[in-house]
């Protein structure tokens, strides 16, 4: 009896550090989205012809966007896997920012626009631990360290018990690869240690590089002319080459400059929108309320959508996928609409707030 209720103890740990990495992954992508659509796809340099300048940028923010996105899909099929049920919608555990991760070991993530500043921040949610051994303890600074932790924990509960008490869950919850509709990196189904080890070295990869952060190489290959193999980066050498205007090859290691190809950044061509905005700063905008409540209500049927989802509802996924491109218009068009009183000169913003929905 005590040696089940050993089980069921380590089993509910898991659990609860699994939803903590559920809310991590979620909570990056409102920052790394809100600084993405702020940036004005107008602005031209002229090489030897005109091209959009901020293309570049866009397109490697997305990236690692949709990535994260993958990321959250990992951890619920790792939470599905030992029997624990994935939320995604729950308001009292959602991000608010500013909001400081890694209960404040870690950097604060802020809703701005596309400046140097939140890129460096950006960068700094992804790196590596320094010291790989003491991440993987409790007292992990790191995203990376703190899924060392948890591999840790679930190897630990492994050994402990039966590997097959611990991977207890309804496999038909599990997302694979021809459920899902984003790109980069791969689904992985979990059903044991090894499939569990497999998703957590694909998250971390992805992340903060190839062998931990050395290598820029997340281990993706991206689509290739045939005969070609090309490896995608990972998310800390993303957000350093818009810093350095210049794209890494999958072999550039850490410490070292990108010496791949230009990558064009224009920071002027932005739209200003007020930092970390709240619904206090439209008392008295109807308009501007009016498109703030309608993205929020957008955002929510997207984490109602992620959750069903995660726990059996799978044809849910492709439902959300529009409401994923509305958001982006949505953003777009409050970033537009300039602010009076204490926000003048700035912008208006989303605010990426839950709205439970009401039923009769």
């Amino acid at each position: 009896m005590t040696k089940d209720k050993n089980i069921e103890r380590d089993r509910a740990e898991l659990g609860a550090l699994l939803q903590k990495a559920l809310m991590l992954e979620l909570s990056t992508i409102p920052p790394y989205a809100t600084a993405c659509y702020s940036i004005k796809e107008q602005g031209q340099y002229d090489r030897s012809s005109p091209e959009i300048v901020n293309a570049e940028p866009i397109e490697v923010i997305r990236q690692v966007m949709v990535e994260e996105m993958l990321h959250m899909v990992l951890v619920a099929n790792l939470m599905n896997a030992i029997g624990c049920r994935p939320v995604v919608n729950d308001p009292k555990q959602l991000p608010s920012y500013p909001m400081p991760i890694l209960d404040g070991k870690g950097p604060v993530l802020h809703l701005r626009r596309f400046t140097p500043d939140q890129i460096k921040c950006f960068r700094e949610v992804e790196r590596a631990p320094k010291d790989p051994a003491s991440d993987a303890h409790a007292d992990y600074e790191t995203i990376g360290g703190f899924y060392l932790y948890v591999l840790g924990k679930l190897e630990k509960a492994c050994a402990d018990h039966e590997e097959q008490k611990i991977f207890v869950g309804d496999a038909a919850r599990q997302i694979d690869p021809g459920d899902y509709y984003g790109a980069g990196g791969d689904v992985i189904a979990v059903h044991n240690l090894a499939t569990a080890r497999t998703a957590i070295k694909e998250i971390m990869d992805e992340g903060e590089g190839a062998a931990l952060g050395q290598r820029a190489c997340d281990n993706d290959l991206i689509p290739a002319p045939e005969g070609e193999d090309r490896w995608d980066i990972a998310h800390f050498f993303k957000f350093d080459e818009i810093l350095h205007s210049r794209y890494y090859l999958p072999t550039d290691r850490l410490g070292e400059p990108p010496s791949g190809g230009d990558l064009v950044v224009d920071w002027t061509a932005v739209w200003p929108m007020k930092d970390d905005p709240n619904a206090a700063d439209y008392t008295g905008l109807p308009e501007v309320q009016e498109l703030s409540d309608r993205f929020n209500r957008s955002y929510s049927e997207l984490l109602d959508g992620l959750n069903a989802t995660f726990n059996g509802d799978k044809p849910a996924l492709a439902r959300v996928v529009p409401v994923m491109f509305s958001l982006k218009d949505q953003a777009q068009h409050l970033m537009r609409v300039p602010l009076t009183g204490k926000g003048r000169g700035t912008t208006a913003g989303p605010l990426w707030r839950y709205v439970p929905t009401t039923k009769s």
